[in-house]
């Protein structure tokens, strides 16, 4: 089995650790900040996060992507581990919630392939900037929908 970290980003976000949580374990928010979204089936967990799955079209580039998900691990406010792909070729993305200084949070997000050399490859380089810029999108429109909140 072939397992190797290939992103790994942390930034600080204006907003609690349980709103983020909540923002990003609320699937139906998607749409607001990955590119390319253009169909979302959630088939929810047995009355929790941990357990739900997730088929998502992407369209990047003129190109379709189809991907699989479900969520693995949880702790609420602290960390979401996901699962993306099928059993030849598998991602996790991991998510962690620390407190920063102040009242930010500092989300880290880590990507690592499991199985599969030739995704391997294609992602190192497509990929890492697709999750910068993902996250960045997501610390803009969190902290957007944070101070709409208050």
């Amino acid at each position: 089995m072939v397992e190797k970290t290939f992103f790994s980003e942390t930034i600080s976000i204006n907003a609690p650790k349980s709103f983020i949580f909540n923002f990003l374990s609320d699937f139906s928010e998607n749409v607001k900040w990955v590119d390319g979204l253009k169909e979302e089936d959630v088939t929810p967990g047995k009355g929790e996060i941990k357990g739900t799955q997730i088929k998502e079209t992407i369209v990047i580039h003129g190109h379709k992507w189809e991907y699989l998900e479900e969520v693995v691990e949880c702790k609420d406010g602290e960390y979401l581990k996901i699962n993306l792909g099928d059993k030849k070729e598998k991602i996790i993305l991991d998510y962690t919630f620390t407190d920063g200084e102040y009242s930010n949070t500092l989300l880290t997000e880590t990507a690592t392939i499991i199985e599969g050399s030739l995704i391997h490859r294609w992602l190192s380089g497509f990929d890492k900037f697709t999750l910068q810029k993902r996250l960045a999108k997501f610390k803009e429109v969190v902290e957007k929908e944070y101070n709409k909140s208050k």
